[in-house]
Order: structure tokens, then C-alpha cells, then sequence
């Protein structure tokens, strides 16, 4: 698995990690506030909204599209940029960013790895260079 997530990072509260959609089993996707309780191997965590809890797989969906048992987080990089999170490391995410035109071909589909603070994904204001914010509570 390598090393996990720090565990100041998940959680409720503020300052820590949100799963900007989730998809619990037996409902349907939803963007209401849901929190990473904690990681069980490098892609599954388990996700609680307060009211259900299940583990669920990080996955690279855009909204609408994720299926039972799957959540995502979306990062915004410096220059406003929005991409999906595909890997939380302990100080850095993994993530991908898909062409304009929604293809995924390989010299549309950026793939990076970048340091990460914890915030409104709406707001790129961190006051750090070369970060991404992703979404928090």
C-alpha cells in the first residue's frame, strides 16, 4: 500500500479531506457532504456521511458517472484547473486531468503527481505555488 494518508488529513472537521461525490450501495450518487473515516488499502477507503458508512473505491469519475460502491475527489491545480484525484499519498495526490473535449486519449490526458493542501476546491488561494487544493470540509 505504501505509505497512507495522514490521518490529520481524514476525518470530520475542518481542514480535513471531502469526497466530493459519493455512491453508497442501494442509493444513487450523491455530492452531499461525505468524509474519509479511514484508508484500507491504496485506492479504498471507507466513507461515512454521517448517517452510512461503507467502503468505498477512489476512483477517476466526472459527476454522474460513478457507479455503486465508488466516490471521487476533484483537485484544483494553480491555474484554476480542475482534475480528478486518482491517489492520495501521504504529502502529495496522484491525479488526471482529461483533454477539453472529454477524451481520454493519451496526448489529451495529463497525468501528475503534485503536493496538496486541504480547502475549497472552488478557491485556488493557498498563498503556495505548485500545490493543489482539494476539496475539505
Amino acid at each position: 500500500m505504501g505509505r497512507p494518508i495522514n490521518k490529520r488529513k481524514i476525518g470530520q472537521g475542518s481542514g480535513k479531506i471531502q469526497a466530493t461525490r459519493h455512491f453508497f450501495t442501494g442509493a444513487s450518487e450523491a455530492t452531499t457532504t461525505a468524509w474519509i473515516v479511514n484508508q484500507r488499502s491504496t485506492n479504498k477507503f471507507t466513507v461515512t456521511d454521517g448517517s452510512t458508512t461503507e467502503v468505498l473505491t477512489l476512483v477517476n469519475q466526472s459527476a454522474g458517472d460513478l457507479s455503486a460502491g465508488e466516490f471521487a475527489i476533484d483537485a484544483v491545480l494553480d491555474d484554476s484547473t480542475v482534475v480528478q484525484v486518482t491517489k492520495l499519498h501521504n504529502r502529495t495526490i496522484q491525479y488526471e486531468k482529461v483533454g477539453p473535449d472529454g477524451e481520454t486519449t493519451d496526448d489529451s490526458v495529463d497525468i501528475g503527481k503534485i503536493k496538496y493542501v486541504v480547502g475549497n476546491a472552488g478557491q485556488q488561494d493557498d498563498g503556495v505555488s505548485d500545490t493543489a487544493t482539494v476539496d475539505g470540509q
